[in-house]
């Protein structure tokens, strides 16, 4: 969300110092033209996977003179990392929503707030984003620096899930800790497959209270083999 008094103060700074373009030419915003190829890229990436990816393109997809993309990432290996990178950027924004709203006596869990953004997937930018994602993990596999950029980013998403699964605990028992992690395994491992099959069209869900649904089903398997394994060990 735009801070208006931010806004504000930035149009009135500009107006103080407004220079008719004959006498000056604006220099463009280096970080936002970063973020636009960057988007480009992305979009690139979802529609005609690695291989589609060129620095040409991305100048073109994005509207800008031919060697634009050359001059802010030198190479294929730069703009991969770009891309990634702003897509971690995105990523992490959606987190960090999902956790502020279940703040301040907000009665919707943080669970039902991750369904609530996974369900964005199967629309635009979410939907290329998401694709994106996909190949840009295929290529990391292999690339052992966008790799460890790409753990990162799972590791937050654990932390979160972790979260989410210890907020649905049954009341008046402390949380285990074992079992919220086993759960929080099997959240991630099943909206890693759902993100897929939504980026791609073929998951048939349309409201996210029926993915949260899902969810909870999930929870509370993982809690009854849990139970049902330590009553046999024990």
């Amino acid at each position: 969300m735009r801070e208006v008094g931010f806004e504000h103060d930035a149009i009135e700074a500009s107006v103080a110092g407004y220079t008719a373009p004959s006498a000056m030419r604006r220099k463009p915003n280096v970080e936002q033209r970063r973020r636009d190829l960057c988007d480009a890229a992305i979009e690139l990436l979802a529609a005609e996977g690695a291989r589609g990816l060129t620095h040409l393109r991305v100048d073109r997809h994005a509207g800008f003179a031919d060697g634009t993309t050359s001059f802010y990432y030198q190479t294929r290996s730069a703009l991969l990392r770009g891309a990634i990178d702003r897509v971690i950027e995105l990523d992490v924004a959606d987190f960090i929503d999902a956790v502020d709203a279940t703040r301040d006596g907000e009665i919707d869990s943080l669970l039902s707030h991750l369904a609530e953004h996974a369900m964005r997937t199967a629309v635009e930018p979410e939907r290329s984003r998401a694709r994106a994602r996909f190949e840009l993990m295929m290529i990391a596999a292999r690339d052992p620096e966008l790799k460890a950029v790409f753990e990162n980013l799972m590791d937050r998403f654990v932390a979160i899930s972790e979260a989410a699964v210890a907020q649905v605990q049954p009341a008046g028992t402390p949380p285990d800790p074992a079992l919220v992690k086993e759960q929080a395994f099997a959240v991630v491992t099943f909206l890693g497959g759902f993100l897929f099959r939504l980026a791609y069209g073929i998951a048939h869900l349309d409201r996210p209270e029926r993915l949260e649904a899902h969810l909870r089903g999930v929870i509370a398997g993982v809690a009854a083999e849990h139970a049902r394994i330590n009553s046999v060990t024990s």
